[in-house]
C-alpha cells in the first residue's frame, strides 16, 4: 500500500459538552466543532502544552481546535471562555485526538 492513499481533507465532527454541570451553569449543552484529525505540529503542540503548563500555548492551540460548523475558529483573538467550559472542552478533544486514524 502506497502511503498517499490513507491522506485525506479531515472532516468536521460535532463535539457536546453535555454534562449535567455544564447544562445546570449555561441552560443546555454546549456545542462546538472541530476536525477528526489535525496536522503533527498541532497534535504536538496540544499535548506538548498540557504536559508543560504552557497555558498561553494551550489557549492558542484552543483557538485553532474549537471551531463552529463552518469550520472557522469559535473564539476570537482576546477572548477566552470560562474555565469550566474550557475544561470540558480539553477533556473531549482530548478523547477525540487520542482516536484519530484514517477510517
Amino acid at each position: 500500500m502506497n502511503i498517499e492513499q490513507f491522506a485525506k481533507k479531515p472532516e468536521l465532527i460535532k463535539i457536546i459538552l453535555d454534562s449535567d454541570e455544564i447544562k445546570s451553569e449555561y441552560g443546555d449543552e454546549v456545542i462546538f466543532w472541530m476536525k477528526e484529525f489535525v496536522d503533527i505540529n498541532t497534535y504536538f503542540d496540544f499535548f506538548r502544552s498540557q504536559a508543560d503548563g504552557n497555558n498561553a500555548g494551550l489557549n492558542a492551540v484552543l483557538m485553532k481546535l474549537i471551531l463552529n460548523e463552518q469550520g472557522l475558529p469559535a473564539l476570537a483573538p482576546g477572548q477566552a471562555l470560562p474555565v469550566d467550559l474550557s475544561l470540558a472542552a480539553l477533556t473531549k478533544i482530548n478523547e477525540n485526538l487520542g482516536k484519530s486514524r484514517t477510517k
